[in-house]
Order: C-alpha cells, then sequence, then structure tokens
C-alpha cells in the first residue's frame, strides 16, 4: 500500500485476519492445506541441512568464544532465514506476493520464532544441560508448524497464491 509516497505497512493483526479469511474461503480446504505443508516439510528437509552445516561450522568456529550453541544457532538462524524464505515464497506456497513484502512478512514470522528458539536453544544448552544437537533437533521440531502458519498467514497469504 502506498500513501503520499511511502510505503505503508499492513497492521500484523488485520494481514492475519484477512489471511485467515482466505483460509476459510471456498478454494482453500483441508486437503490443499495438507498438499502445502507437505511441500512446506519436503522444502524443510532442504532448509534444515542448510541451516545445520551453518550451525555446525559456527559452532566449532566458536567466533565470539561465548555460548557457542546460542551463537551459533542465532547466527545460522538469520542466514538460513533469506534462503528459507525464497525456498517457500517459489515452491511451498506458490506466491505472487510483492517479493520486498513477503520478505518483511516473513521476518516477522522469522524474527519471533527466531528470538523464541534462540532463548530456548541457550536454556535447553547451558541451562538443562541437553547436547546441542539434540537442542539443534528439539527446537526445529517445536518452531517447525508455527511457521508454517505464520509464513501461511503473514508472509504468504492465501490469495497471492498463484493456481496450484
Amino acid at each position: 500500500m502506498v500513501r503520499g509516497g511511502l510505503v505503508m505497512i499492513e497492521n500484523p493483526k488485520d494481514r492475519a485476519l484477512r489471511a485467515r479469511d482466505g483460509l476459510k474461503s471456498a478454494d482453500y480446504d483441508i486437503k490443499r492445506m495438507m498438499r502445502e505443508y507437505v511441500r512446506y516439510l519436503g522444502i524443510a528437509v532442504f532448509n534444515a541441512i542448510f541451516f545445520w552445516t551453518f550451525y555446525e561450522m559456527i559452532y566449532w568456529l566458536d567466533p565470539l568464544n561465548i555460548y557457542p550453541a546460542t551463537v551459533a544457532w542465532a547466527i545460522a538462524y538469520i542466514i538460513g532465514s533469506f534462503e528459507a524464505h525464497y525456498l517457500h515464497r517459489r515452491f511451498t506456497f506458490k506466491s505472487k506476493a510483492d517479493y520486498k513484502e513477503s520478505l518483511y512478512w516473513a521476518f516477522v514470522v522469522y524474527g519471533s520464532i527466531g528470538v523464541l528458539s534462540t532463548i530456548s536453544e541457550h536454556l535447553l544448552v547451558y541451562v538443562f544441560d541437553v547436547h546441542h544437537r539434540l537442542a539443534w533437533a528439539l527446537n526445529m521440531c517445536a518452531f517447525g508448524f508455527m511457521m508454517f502458519l505464520g509464513l501461511r498467514l503473514l508472509a504468504f497469504p492465501p490469495e497471492m497464491d498463484s493456481s496450484e
């Protein structure tokens, strides 16, 4: 939305409510959502390998020499978010949404979940003494479906899809 030469970003609540209404439309049913979720999981496997590679590399390099699992999670998560946005936009949701707008909303989702999952990674490894690789896997599982819903509602709303 452009107002007075400035790009106005839609209120997240309004965007989520509009997307929810799109999810309730006649042409968006549980079968379509399940197909998208299966595609999401397929892309997520590739994203997880990409993310894991960076996580391990940063963990072993330990660039800040403090809390290597937390630092590795945060840095790899940020790098992986760019790659994941592109793949989910193109293949999971087949979205025609404006790239910059979908990137903005994806980073609202990625940022929120990134903060929560980084805190979780830190707590699991350094407070609850869970091995860093197990903590990584637990976080990936715990936040995956929330990520799918957030991306579907905010970054790639159904009305912005190309035809399947």
